[in-house]
């Protein structure tokens, strides 16, 4: 029903929730598993690749979309209801095929579009502050 964009603005708040709770969870994660510790020996500011996991939760989304449009299944398999772990991707589609839904596409492609927007605002605010911390620190030392 939506617009690819939702989908992907799905994903990627997603992504967004998980890179928040190993943000907050990092100094537990440190004292517990020395594959974490391991990241800072190699990067002490590893940290700044995170817009990558987010972009990864993104394409999650579009899984059933590439799947159909690569010719790997066909869209009544993509409809299948496995296909609502990609965020309710199967119930959206077959919500499209109703006609008395038509005005929740355009409800569902202007959450999308203030997903991205906030995401990718709030993602740019975060990395300058968190660019300006590294910055500031390697001038200390």
């Amino acid at each position: 029903m939506p617009a690819k964009h939702f989908y992907f603005s799905c994903g990627a708040m997603v992504g967004t929730l998980v890179v928040v709770a190993v943000r907050l969870k990092r100094v537990e994660l440190y004292k517990r598993f020395a594959w974490f510790r391991g990241l800072y020996r190699i990067d002490r500011d590893w940290f700044l690749y995170f817009p990558l996991v987010i972009g990864m939760f993104g394409a999650i989304g579009l899984i059933p979309d590439i799947l159909y449009v690569t010719g790997i299944m066909e869209k009544a398999a993509t409809r299948s209801d496995f296909f609502n772990i990609f965020f309710f991707h199967s119930w959206l589609e077959k919500i499209e095929d109703l006609p008395e839904y038509r005005q929740l596409d355009r409800v569902f492609n202007w959450i999308g579009e203030v997903f991205l927007y906030s995401l990718s605002i709030g993602i740019l605010f975060f990395y300058i502050r968190l660019g300006r911390q590294i910055v500031a620190g390697k001038k200390k030392r």
